[in-house]
């Protein structure tokens, strides 16, 4: 079987990671250490300051990243009820939320997923990062983009 493939103008470069969202980070944390040595993890309170905040609603997560071999695991706690991870959890249960992939042409990567008609879901800043979730489909994935590299100037 052969099906016809576009080539797309952009290269996938780097998967950043995989985005879990969780009730409990303490509690995933401490069972996966029982399973994997994983190093200590990072653990941030996050609620985006409202000139931050793009698209969606303003929310607080407990984001703890975890390195697992050559993985990067972001485990997503929702600390209210507005986050896009506490509406998951609540209509789907814990579990896998989203695949992020680092870039380093945001604007481009943005304006081909809103191009091609995805949602937007969120956009905001995370450490000075910019970051958005888009709802694609086909395929059904939520699908994080992450400016984890210099911009162009």
């Amino acid at each position: 079987m052969s099906w016809k493939l576009e080539n797309g103008p952009f290269q996938l470069t780097n998967l950043s990671h995989v985005g879990i969202a969780v009730k409990d980070a303490e509690k995933t944390v401490q069972f996966l250490s029982t399973i994997w040595n994983i190093a200590s993890p990072e653990i941030y309170d996050y609620e985006p300051k409202k000139e931050e905040l793009f698209v969606g609603q303003s929310f607080k997560a407990r984001l703890v990243w975890l390195t697992l071999g050559p993985l990067r695991i972001e485990l997503l706690q929702p600390l209210d009820d507005r986050s896009i991870w506490s509406k998951f959890i609540a209509e789907k249960g814990e579990g896998i939320h989203h695949i992020a992939f680092g870039v380093s042409n945001y604007d481009d990567m943005v304006e081909k997923f809103r191009s091609q008609g995805h949602k937007m879901l969120v956009s905001a800043v995370f450490n000075g990062d910019r970051w958005c979730y888009f709802d694609t489909a086909p395929g059904g994935a939520v699908i994080e983009l992450r400016e984890e590299y210099a911009r162009k100037v």
